[in-house]
């Protein structure tokens, strides 16, 4: 396939991506029969990020995408990090939809993964971005700073931590496999234990981000948020478009 179809055929999913991007994802698949891996990859690489965006958030594990795969760990990061930017509002004013979804969108990018290689290397690229490790953290705010009544105490629902230091305020009798807690793939904890297992590091920056966080898990995310839009404008040039994206979070006020 020759360079110039190449360009023709990103032209023409992200054409389709700003007027419907279920469309665009339907249309990238159709093609994906047509090309090899080498080649879709090419395409990827002229799409812009938020070409990528629109058109990674409408699918999760259960409707994956074969673009969600080909895609770099740098793509990865990029879009987790530009996807705040198009929350619909239930989200957008909603705590306890901000946590699920921040899981779920996390959960699909990492676990479509061929490889635990790759997985791994998306973590550590998500977390070498200050915005990617705010939105990794997301869905363990409440495990780790606010653990319910419901847990304490609760035989099923352990809580476990992988530093011993008799201050830490989440998990203990840590088990990295997530088997050994038979935790299912929708319970956060998995997503924790998988994360522990495959890159520690990035696992212990997000405790560590949120141990030093003195404040409430509402400034944990107005953090987050200033941190993402600072780099979202930056990296995609975005100027009057988000000004006004501070009212993004209006439940925080």
């Amino acid at each position: 396939m020759t360079t110039s179809l190449i360009e023709i055929t990103a032209q023409e999913i992200k054409q389709l991506a700003d007027v419907e991007p279920q469309q665009a994802s339907k249309r990238f698949e159709i093609i994906a029969n047509t090309m090899t891996d080498a080649q879709l990859v090419d395409v990827i690489e002229l799409m812009d990020i938020v070409t990528l965006t629109q058109i990674n958030s409408h699918h999760d594990i259960s409707c994956p995408s074969i673009m969600s795969e080909l895609m770099s760990p740098e793509q990865i990061r990029d879009i987790v990090c530009q996807q705040p930017l198009y929350w619909e509002e239930q989200i957008k004013t909603n705590a306890d939809e901000l946590l699920a979804h921040t899981f779920e969108f996390l959960t699909y990018l990492i676990r479509i993964q061929g490889s635990e290689e790759k997985q791994a290397a998306i973590l550590e690229c998500i977390a070498d971005d200050p915005a990617g490790l705010f939105y990794l953290s997301i869905p363990f705010i409440e495990l780790i700073l606010a653990p319910s009544e419901a847990e304490e105490g609760s035989p099923e629902r352990d809580h476990y931590d992988d530093e011993d230091d008799g201050t830490t305020v989440g998990y203990d009798n840590w088990h990295a496999n997530e088997e050994s807690h038979s935790l299912s793939m929708d319970d956060p904890r998995s997503l924790m234990a998988l994360i522990q297992e495959l890159a520690p590091e990035v696992a212990k920056s997000i405790k560590n981000l949120l141990r030093n966080e003195s404040s409430g898990w509402e400034q944990i995310i107005a953090k987050f948020v200033n941190e993402l839009v600072l780099q979202a404008k930056d990296k995609n040039q975005v100027a009057d478009e988000y000004a006004e994206v501070d009212d993004m979070f209006s439940f925080l006020d």
